[in-house]
């Protein structure tokens, strides 16, 4: 044993038992915390970090190490424009933030860790551009000991780091030169799962893949992966609406990320055209590879969201015929959990009057004191813009994920579809954002946040707080019936009513 190895087992021998818990995963011996009735391992990686020759690579294996390892510091988000999705640090928002560096997850273990639990691996959402596993509402020791389940979290690259369609980074490896490499990411959390799953007493075949927003999307985006198949028993989609792509929509895009860069550099860059015709392969890899990781955050703007690109290896397409009816290519045959808050849009499309800077708009969702709506400090054009804006949407966003309900209803074994309707808190922020989108998801993980500034304080009052606590037990009664038995109660039939074919409808509300 090294004098460097001897030192970390010694200090961990230091270490009070009842604060500790180790496991050996196959990278390694893991040291996390042991907390009231779960233990939680923090910044666990899961692939080699994506930095240097290995970007816009698939993620590549860990490699182990020795001794001891700690577990109790989580790992750093991926690279990004900070935000509220992400931190509540308000001085971090609107500059690069994070890290390429960022394939990390974590895991919160009820006790004791017995065998045959089942495990929840859940995809944090923030537009595919934002967001991080340690985002503080997504905190699983509430949902692990509620689930009786063992609960991951897990970061995924974003934006352009994520998804980047270009022949320049091609290897001849389908998966890899498909672009998707959030995708990537993701299934080989559900491999590292399985694997790995016995260390912390759960069982690899009953796992549960759920996401909200992006991590939504992508849920819906796996049930049509190849290379998904047969990595989970269950899907949960919290806010998610599929979709996907064509090559060419991926190639814009990518047309889009050159053209600021070379803006980057000179203000008289060529056409990205020109450019690309004179530059052989190699040299638009190398001029890829060598941006710095804020290079690419500032030529993203605020972030290029990740194209869905449906290259029939790791994505299938998701088709829709003269009818305008979805006919998703569904891979994996499981019961789907799926649903949306009822005001889905009055955050996701109701903001432009305020700003599009995560600093201007943090003092209207971190519940600061104010006396009007929106809608009164506005003038009467703008006002109208907004609620046709917010109307519309909604309506569009509800149409929308019925007609993929009743499509993936027509393919698996059942879909239970919810409707979180919960807006019992006070003015004016009820009448801004009503059911907000991401409302649900404290509701889910059992974390309102009310001690310091953070994304939707304003809803977590002492009046409301009772209510809050029976809801989360009724949701967290539905899903933990779920991840166990593939129907959210005892009798699906009873509190899920018949919806259509195999399909079960529930409201969650006050």
């Amino acid at each position: 044993m090294s004098l460097r190895h001897l030192i970390v087992v010694m200090l961990w021998a230091c270490t009070p038992l009842a604060e500790a818990s180790v496991v050996t995963i196959d990278a390694g011996q893991l040291a996390g915390q042991s907390l009231a009735k779960v233990d939680r391992f923090l910044g666990v990686p899961y692939a080699a970090p994506p930095v240097g020759l290995l970007r816009w690579r698939a993620p590549q294996p860990v490699r182990p190490w020795d001794g001891l390892r700690s577990a109790q510091t989580a790992g750093s988000a991926c690279a990004q424009i900070g935000n509220y999705y992400t931190s509540f640090d308000e001085t971090a928002f609107d500059k690069p933030y994070g890290s390429e560096d960022c394939l990390y997850l974590n895991v919160w273990a009820p006790r004791p860790l017995r065998g045959g639990r089942p495990v929840l691996v859940f995809f944090h959402g923030g537009s595919g551009i934002a967001g991080t596993a340690s985002y503080p509402i997504y905190d699983g020791e509430r949902l692990a000991e509620a689930l009786d389940a063992v609960v991951v979290t897990a970061n995924y690259r974003l934006g352009v780091l994520g998804s980047l369609q270009s022949r320049a980074l091609h290897t001849g490896q389908p998966a890899e030169d498909s672009g998707s490499y959030f995708l990537l990411d993701m299934i080989a959390v559900l491999d590292w799962t399985r694997r790995n799953c016995a260390a912390f007493g759960c069982d690899p075949d009953n796992l549960t893949l759920a996401g909200q927003s992006a991590g939504a999307v992508a849920v819906l985006g796996l049930l049509r992966s190849p290379l998904a198949k047969g990595s989970f028993a269950r899907a949960i989609s919290f806010s998610g609406i599929p979709f996907s792509a064509s090559a060419q929509t991926g190639q814009q895009r990518t047309a889009k990320l050159l053209g600021e860069l070379l803006r980057q550099r000179a203000d008289d860059a060529p056409s990205v055209d020109d450019w690309l015709t004179a530059q052989p392969p190699q040299a638009q890899r190398d001029f890829l590879l060598n941006r710095s990781t804020t290079e690419l955050l500032q030529a993203s703007g605020i972030g290029l969201p990740p194209a869905f690109v449906a290259d029939g290896h790791v994505l299938m397409a998701l088709d829709e015929d003269e009818a305008d009816e979805p006919a998703p290519q569904v891979v994996s045959e499981v019961p789907l959990l799926i649903g949306r808050t009822d005001d889905e849009m009055s955050t996701l499309a109701g903001f432009k009057n305020v700003g599009a800077s995560a600093g201007a708009r943090w003092p209207l969702v971190n519940g600061e004191p104010r006396d009007a709506t929106i809608h009164q400090t506005l003038g009467l054009v703008q006002r109208w813009q907004r609620r046709v804006r917010i109307g519309l949407g909604d309506w569009l966003v509800g149409r929308k994920l019925r007609q993929f309900e009743r499509a993936y209803a027509a393919q698996l074994p059942a879909v239970y579809v919810y409707r979180f309707a919960w807006d019992d808190y006070p003015e004016p922020w009820r009448s801004d954002f009503g059911t907000l989108h991401g409302l649900d998801l404290p509701f889910v993980f059992g974390n309102f946040i009310d001690d310091q500034k953070s994304y939707m304080r304003f809803a977590w009052t002492p009046q409301n707080e009772a209510a809050r606590q029976r809801l989360h037990e009724e949701i967290t009664s539905s899903l933990r019936h779920f991840v166990h038995t593939g129907q959210p109660s005892p009798a699906a039939s009873d509190s899920w009513p018949t919806w259509g074919q195999h399909e079960y409808v529930r409201t969650w509300d006050q």
